[in-house]
């Protein structure tokens, strides 16, 4: 049905099945929307604390995420994901190239708009700086 009555298809992971499943279903030719989540600081290390303080619930998936009642779940939930973990669902740090590597996920899985979340505020000025000067030009080379 979404196929077919949609405008665009929205999803937050890189998942192939799900684009050509949309396109299958009706949606060729439609924009498909990704979401990626990127903690950017020019501190590395700093990046990778602030995304799983922020974002390690997204670690679980969305099995988990659905039926999680509360916050307190969340947290019981997560509470073992590390920093390791957290980087390999989110780029942390300023390292060009892990960020336009996560992009490539995207378009590798049939998607042809990427949103991107910049995880916590506290850097926001200088991601969107960062990402005017370096990491949108380095994405528009990717299409």
């Amino acid at each position: 049905m979404a196929g077919q009555h949609a405008d665009c298809m929205v999803a937050t992971e890189p998942d192939r099945s799900l684009t050509d499943g949309f396109s299958q279903a009706g949606g060729t030719g439609k924009p498909r929307y990704g979401q990626l989540a990127i903690c950017y600081d020019t501190d590395r290390q700093a990046a990778r604390v602030r995304a799983r303080k922020l974002w390690r619930w997204a670690a679980t998936g969305w099995h988990v995420m659905s039926e999680l009642p509360e916050p307190r779940s969340f947290d019981a939930a997560s509470a073992q994901v590390s920093e390791d973990g957290i980087e390999e669902l989110v780029p942390c740090g300023p390292d060009l190239d892990s960020h336009v590597a996560a992009a490539r996920k995207w378009i590798d899985a049939g998607f042809t708009h990427l949103a991107l979340v910049q995880v916590g505020s506290e850097q926001q000025d200088k991601f969107l700086a960062w990402a005017e000067k370096e990491l949108l030009p380095a994405l528009r080379e990717l299409s």
